[in-house]
Protein backbone atom coordinates (compact mmCIF):
# COMPACT_ATOMS: atom_id res chain seq x y z
CA UNK A 1 0.00 0.00 0.00
CA UNK A 2 2.89 2.38 0.76
CA UNK A 3 4.28 1.79 -2.74
CA UNK A 4 0.87 2.66 -4.20
CA UNK A 5 0.67 5.88 -2.19
CA UNK A 6 4.18 6.87 -3.31
CA UNK A 7 3.16 6.32 -6.95
CA UNK A 8 0.24 8.79 -6.71
CA UNK A 9 2.39 11.90 -7.13
CA UNK A 10 2.11 15.23 -8.95
CA UNK A 11 4.66 13.89 -11.46
CA UNK A 12 2.32 11.03 -12.34
CA UNK A 13 -0.59 13.45 -12.74
CA UNK A 14 1.49 15.53 -15.14
CA UNK A 15 2.47 12.51 -17.21
CA UNK A 16 -1.15 11.45 -17.42
CA UNK A 17 -2.03 14.95 -18.59
CA UNK A 18 0.64 14.81 -21.28
CA UNK A 19 -0.58 11.42 -22.50
CA UNK A 20 -4.17 12.64 -22.58
CA UNK A 21 -3.14 15.66 -24.65
CA UNK A 22 -1.17 13.35 -26.94
CA UNK A 23 -3.85 10.68 -27.43
CA UNK A 24 -7.11 12.56 -26.85
CA UNK A 25 -8.51 9.46 -25.11
CA UNK A 26 -11.78 10.18 -23.25
CA UNK A 27 -11.15 7.63 -20.47
CA UNK A 28 -7.72 9.05 -19.76
CA UNK A 29 -9.27 12.50 -19.79
CA UNK A 30 -11.67 11.47 -17.03
CA UNK A 31 -8.78 10.26 -14.87
CA UNK A 32 -6.87 13.49 -15.47
CA UNK A 33 -9.99 15.36 -14.35
CA UNK A 34 -10.07 13.30 -11.14
CA UNK A 35 -12.89 11.00 -12.23
CA UNK A 36 -13.06 7.23 -12.59
CA UNK A 37 -14.33 5.37 -15.64
CA UNK A 38 -17.55 4.77 -13.73
CA UNK A 39 -19.85 7.40 -15.23
CA UNK A 40 -22.72 6.92 -12.78
CA UNK A 41 -23.73 10.15 -10.98
CA UNK A 42 -23.02 8.71 -7.52
CA UNK A 43 -19.46 7.61 -8.40
CA UNK A 44 -16.95 9.32 -6.05
CA UNK A 45 -13.96 11.32 -7.26
CA UNK A 46 -10.61 9.56 -7.37
CA UNK A 47 -9.13 11.51 -4.46
CA UNK A 48 -12.00 10.30 -2.27
CA UNK A 49 -11.19 6.64 -2.96
CA UNK A 50 -8.70 4.43 -1.07
CA UNK A 51 -5.19 4.69 -2.61
CA UNK A 52 -5.29 1.17 -4.09
CA UNK A 53 -8.62 1.78 -5.85
CA UNK A 54 -7.40 5.19 -7.07
CA UNK A 55 -4.24 3.52 -8.45
CA UNK A 56 -6.32 0.71 -10.02
CA UNK A 57 -8.48 3.19 -11.94
CA UNK A 58 -5.35 4.87 -13.33
CA UNK A 59 -3.95 1.55 -14.57
CA UNK A 60 -7.27 0.45 -16.00
CA UNK A 61 -7.67 3.77 -17.84
CA UNK A 62 -4.11 3.51 -19.20
CA UNK A 63 -4.75 -0.03 -20.45
CA UNK A 64 -8.00 1.02 -22.08
CA UNK A 65 -6.19 3.96 -23.73
CA UNK A 66 -3.48 1.62 -25.06
CA UNK A 67 -6.19 -0.75 -26.30
CA UNK A 68 -7.79 2.10 -28.26
CA UNK A 69 -4.70 3.96 -29.49
CA UNK A 70 -1.73 1.56 -29.36
CA UNK A 71 0.39 4.47 -28.09
CA UNK A 72 3.81 3.19 -26.98
CA UNK A 73 4.28 5.91 -24.36
CA UNK A 74 1.02 4.90 -22.69
CA UNK A 75 2.27 1.31 -22.53
CA UNK A 76 5.64 2.49 -21.18
CA UNK A 77 3.93 4.25 -18.25
CA UNK A 78 1.77 1.19 -17.63
CA UNK A 79 4.95 -0.90 -17.46
CA UNK A 80 6.66 1.53 -15.07
CA UNK A 81 3.69 1.57 -12.69
CA UNK A 82 3.26 -2.22 -12.53
CA UNK A 83 6.70 -3.73 -13.08
CA UNK A 84 7.51 -3.93 -9.37
CA UNK A 85 4.21 -5.49 -8.22
CA UNK A 86 4.11 -8.00 -11.07
CA UNK A 87 7.76 -8.89 -10.51
CA UNK A 88 7.20 -9.43 -6.79
CA UNK A 89 4.25 -11.74 -7.43
CA UNK A 90 6.28 -13.79 -9.94
CA UNK A 91 9.34 -14.00 -7.64
CA UNK A 92 7.31 -15.25 -4.69
CA UNK A 93 5.82 -18.06 -6.78
CA UNK A 94 9.09 -19.00 -8.48
CA UNK A 95 10.86 -19.37 -5.13
CA UNK A 96 8.24 -21.86 -3.97
CA UNK A 97 8.84 -24.07 -7.02
CA UNK A 98 12.61 -24.58 -6.47
CA UNK A 99 13.30 -24.33 -10.21
CA UNK A 100 15.81 -22.37 -12.25
CA UNK A 101 13.15 -20.31 -14.04
CA UNK A 102 14.36 -16.72 -14.42
CA UNK A 103 11.63 -14.44 -13.09
CA UNK A 104 12.95 -11.59 -15.28
CA UNK A 105 12.24 -13.65 -18.40
CA UNK A 106 8.75 -14.40 -17.09
CA UNK A 107 8.09 -10.71 -16.36
CA UNK A 108 9.24 -9.71 -19.84
CA UNK A 109 6.98 -12.33 -21.41
CA UNK A 110 4.03 -11.14 -19.30
CA UNK A 111 4.23 -7.58 -20.58
CA UNK A 112 4.88 -8.85 -24.09
CA UNK A 113 1.58 -10.76 -23.89
CA UNK A 114 -0.19 -7.67 -22.54
CA UNK A 115 1.23 -5.73 -25.50
CA UNK A 116 0.15 -8.40 -27.98
CA UNK A 117 -3.43 -8.97 -26.80
CA UNK A 118 -4.93 -5.64 -25.66
CA UNK A 119 -8.17 -6.48 -27.48
CA UNK A 120 -8.91 -9.09 -24.79
CA UNK A 121 -9.00 -6.49 -22.03
CA UNK A 122 -12.33 -5.28 -20.63
CA UNK A 123 -12.30 -2.11 -18.48
CA UNK A 124 -15.38 -2.99 -16.47
CA UNK A 125 -14.20 -2.08 -12.96
CA UNK A 126 -11.34 -0.42 -11.08
CA UNK A 127 -9.22 -3.55 -10.59
CA UNK A 128 -9.81 -4.83 -14.14
CA UNK A 129 -6.19 -4.38 -15.23
CA UNK A 130 -4.70 -5.69 -11.98
CA UNK A 131 -6.77 -8.89 -12.10
CA UNK A 132 -6.32 -9.38 -15.86
CA UNK A 133 -2.58 -8.73 -15.68
CA UNK A 134 -2.03 -11.11 -12.79
CA UNK A 135 -3.97 -13.84 -14.59
CA UNK A 136 -1.63 -13.39 -17.54
CA UNK A 137 1.33 -13.57 -15.13
CA UNK A 138 0.08 -16.86 -13.64
CA UNK A 139 -0.55 -18.41 -17.05
CA UNK A 140 2.84 -17.27 -18.35
CA UNK A 141 4.66 -18.63 -15.31
CA UNK A 142 2.79 -21.91 -15.66
CA UNK A 143 4.07 -22.28 -19.23
CA UNK A 144 7.64 -21.53 -18.13
CA UNK A 145 7.42 -24.13 -15.36
CA UNK A 146 6.08 -26.77 -17.76
CA UNK A 147 8.91 -26.09 -20.21
CA UNK A 148 11.46 -26.29 -17.40
CA UNK A 149 9.99 -29.55 -16.16
CA UNK A 150 10.06 -31.02 -19.68
CA UNK A 151 13.65 -29.87 -20.17
CA UNK A 152 14.76 -31.49 -16.93
CA UNK A 153 13.09 -34.79 -17.82
CA UNK A 154 14.63 -35.01 -21.30
CA UNK A 155 18.10 -33.74 -20.42
CA UNK A 156 20.79 -36.42 -20.66
CA UNK A 157 23.75 -36.11 -18.33
CA UNK A 158 27.13 -37.31 -19.48
CA UNK A 159 28.72 -39.16 -16.56
CA UNK A 160 32.17 -38.17 -17.76
CA UNK A 161 31.32 -34.49 -17.32
CA UNK A 162 31.16 -34.81 -13.56
CA UNK A 163 29.23 -31.94 -12.06
CA UNK A 164 26.41 -30.15 -13.86
CA UNK A 165 27.23 -26.78 -15.39
CA UNK A 166 25.16 -23.90 -14.07
CA UNK A 167 23.48 -22.37 -17.11
CA UNK A 168 23.05 -19.09 -15.26
CA UNK A 169 26.82 -18.67 -14.83
CA UNK A 170 28.18 -15.52 -16.45
CA UNK A 171 30.73 -16.74 -19.00
CA UNK A 172 33.57 -14.54 -20.33
CA UNK A 173 31.75 -14.32 -23.67
CA UNK A 174 28.53 -13.17 -22.03
CA UNK A 175 30.46 -10.75 -19.82
CA UNK A 176 32.11 -9.21 -22.89
CA UNK A 177 28.79 -8.94 -24.69
CA UNK A 178 27.17 -7.32 -21.65
CA UNK A 179 30.05 -4.84 -21.36
CA UNK A 180 29.70 -3.88 -25.03
CA UNK A 181 25.96 -3.44 -24.61
CA UNK A 182 26.48 -1.25 -21.54
CA UNK A 183 28.95 0.92 -23.46
CA UNK A 184 26.42 1.35 -26.27
CA UNK A 185 23.72 2.30 -23.76
CA UNK A 186 26.07 4.79 -22.09
CA UNK A 187 26.85 6.41 -25.45
CA UNK A 188 23.15 6.65 -26.33
CA UNK A 189 22.41 8.14 -22.91
CA UNK A 190 25.11 10.79 -23.37
CA UNK A 191 23.67 11.70 -26.77
CA UNK A 192 20.22 12.17 -25.24
CA UNK A 193 21.64 14.22 -22.38
CA UNK A 194 23.44 16.51 -24.81
CA UNK A 195 20.28 16.90 -26.90
CA UNK A 196 18.31 17.67 -23.75
CA UNK A 197 20.86 20.34 -22.75
CA UNK A 198 20.76 21.94 -26.21
CA UNK A 199 16.98 22.34 -26.12
CA UNK A 200 16.92 23.19 -22.41
CA UNK A 201 19.01 26.27 -23.25
CA UNK A 202 16.32 27.36 -25.70
CA UNK A 203 13.74 27.71 -22.90
CA UNK A 204 12.93 30.98 -21.22
CA UNK A 205 14.75 31.85 -18.00
CA UNK A 206 11.63 31.13 -15.92
CA UNK A 207 11.11 27.74 -17.56
CA UNK A 208 14.75 26.81 -16.98
CA UNK A 209 14.53 27.84 -13.34
CA UNK A 210 11.29 25.92 -12.79
CA UNK A 211 12.65 22.70 -14.30
CA UNK A 212 15.94 23.04 -12.40
CA UNK A 213 14.24 23.52 -9.04
CA UNK A 214 11.72 20.68 -9.46
CA UNK A 215 13.56 18.06 -11.52
CA UNK A 216 17.19 18.60 -10.51
CA UNK A 217 17.17 20.05 -7.02
CA UNK A 218 14.02 18.26 -5.85
CA UNK A 219 12.10 21.32 -4.65
CA UNK A 220 8.40 21.00 -3.99
CA UNK A 221 5.93 22.68 -6.32
CA UNK A 222 4.82 24.94 -3.49
CA UNK A 223 8.34 26.25 -2.73
CA UNK A 224 9.22 26.64 -6.42
CA UNK A 225 6.00 28.54 -7.11
CA UNK A 226 6.71 30.84 -4.16
CA UNK A 227 10.21 31.61 -5.45
CA UNK A 228 8.93 32.36 -8.96
CA UNK A 229 6.02 34.40 -7.62
CA UNK A 230 3.31 32.36 -9.34
CA UNK A 231 0.60 29.95 -8.25
CA UNK A 232 1.16 26.20 -8.07
CA UNK A 233 -1.29 25.70 -10.95
CA UNK A 234 0.63 28.16 -13.13
CA UNK A 235 3.92 26.49 -12.19
CA UNK A 236 2.59 23.12 -13.34
CA UNK A 237 1.61 24.66 -16.66
CA UNK A 238 5.07 26.26 -17.02
CA UNK A 239 6.76 22.90 -16.38
CA UNK A 240 4.37 21.08 -18.68
CA UNK A 241 5.03 23.48 -21.57
CA UNK A 242 8.78 23.42 -20.96
CA UNK A 243 8.84 19.64 -21.12
CA UNK A 244 6.80 19.70 -24.31
CA UNK A 245 9.24 22.16 -25.90
CA UNK A 246 12.20 19.95 -25.01
CA UNK A 247 10.44 16.80 -26.17
CA UNK A 248 9.43 18.31 -29.51
CA UNK A 249 12.86 19.82 -30.03
CA UNK A 250 14.63 16.53 -29.32
CA UNK A 251 12.23 14.65 -31.60
CA UNK A 252 12.86 17.13 -34.40
CA UNK A 253 16.65 16.93 -33.98
CA UNK A 254 16.61 13.11 -33.87
CA UNK A 255 14.54 13.03 -37.06
CA UNK A 256 17.03 15.36 -38.76
CA UNK A 257 19.97 13.22 -37.63
CA UNK A 258 18.26 10.06 -38.86
CA UNK A 259 17.51 11.66 -42.24
CA UNK A 260 21.12 12.81 -42.54
CA UNK A 261 22.36 9.30 -41.73
CA UNK A 262 20.07 7.80 -44.36
CA UNK A 263 21.36 10.27 -46.95
CA UNK A 264 24.93 9.32 -46.06
CA UNK A 265 24.13 5.61 -46.45
CA UNK A 266 22.44 6.23 -49.81
CA UNK A 267 25.42 8.27 -51.00
CA UNK A 268 27.77 5.48 -49.96
CA UNK A 269 25.72 2.92 -51.90
CA UNK A 270 25.76 5.11 -54.99
CA UNK A 271 29.52 5.52 -54.69
CA UNK A 272 30.04 1.76 -54.38
CA UNK A 273 27.76 1.18 -57.36
CA UNK A 274 29.82 3.57 -59.47
CA UNK A 275 32.98 1.48 -58.94
CA UNK A 276 31.37 -1.98 -58.90
CA UNK A 277 33.32 -4.98 -60.33
CA UNK A 278 30.91 -5.17 -63.27
CA UNK A 279 31.52 -1.59 -64.35
CA UNK A 280 35.30 -2.01 -63.88
CA UNK A 281 35.33 -5.19 -65.99
CA UNK A 282 33.35 -3.44 -68.74
CA UNK A 283 35.81 -0.58 -68.82
CA UNK A 284 38.70 -3.03 -69.18
CA UNK A 285 36.99 -4.80 -72.06
CA UNK A 286 36.53 -1.49 -73.89
CA UNK A 287 40.24 -0.76 -73.56
CA UNK A 288 41.14 -4.17 -75.06
CA UNK A 289 38.81 -3.68 -78.00
CA UNK A 290 40.17 -0.23 -78.66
Amino acid sequence: MEAVERALTDALAERLGELWEQTGDDGLGRVVAGLSLDESPEAPRLEDLPPQEHFDWINTALMQCFQRTGDSQVFALLYELNEASFGQAIRSRVRRTFTRVDERDVLQEVFLNIYRYPHRFVAERADAFRNWGHRIALNTLSRFLKLESRRRRTQVFDEAIGEHVDEREVTPLRRAADAEQHRAIDRAFLIYLNLYLVHFRELTEREQQALTRVEVEGWSYRDTAAELGISVANLKMVIFRARRKIYRGMSRTMAELEAEAQRAVAAGRRARGAVSPTSTAGAGAEEVVS
